[in-house]
């Protein structure tokens, strides 16, 4: 009778133990799916107040060149990468300015419509939103790491002082 006992309860205990590790890997995915959820959110925000800035830029601008110098400019400094203007910006960088020039320049020319018969080139017909996407497809690949992260900015601790 004991023997029937203890290998009840050694099944029960198997039980626990099963039930316990489902437990932990629907928590481990569901952890995993509100970080990546979180990040997404969070990239979306980012990738708003960067081309809105870069597009409020842009339409105040009808000078299409002063336009995409403001846009890039504007959108480095809130980066924190420069303080004036573009000249700061290491040489490691000048790759970045390839690749977004022709997202400013869609920027400016969706808010300043060109004649129908104008010749445009094709980086001002662009989508600036696909473009930049392209954009972002781009760094993650050459840099290992998503562009909209370059955003965060570690903040350390303060103490807490109570007088």
């Amino acid at each position: 009778m004991v023997a029937a006992t203890d290998t009840l309860i050694a099944r029960l205990q198997a039980d626990c133990t099963d039930a316990e590790a489902r437990e932990q890997a629907v928590r481990a995915a569901v952890e995993a799916e509100l970080r990546e959820a979180e990040q997404a959110r969070a990239f979306a925000w980012r990738r708003l107040g960067a081309l809105g800035d870069m597009a409020r830029i842009a339409a105040t601008e009808p000078d299409r060149e002063l336009a995409v110098e403001r846009q890039l400019a504007g959108l480095f400094r809130d980066i924190g990468w420069v303080e004036n203007g573009l000249d700061e910006l290491p040489e490691s960088a000048r790759p970045l300015l390839d690749r977004l020039r022709p997202i400013a320049e869609a920027l400016h020319a969706q808010a300043h419509s060109v004649p129908a018969d104008a010749a445009e080139e094709p980086a001002t017909r662009a989508d600036p939103l696909a473009a930049f996407r392209a954009f972002e497809t781009w760094y993650e690949a050459e840099r290992g790491q998503p562009f909209l992260q370059v955003f965060e900015r570690y903040v350390p601790p303060t103490p807490l002082v109570e007088f």
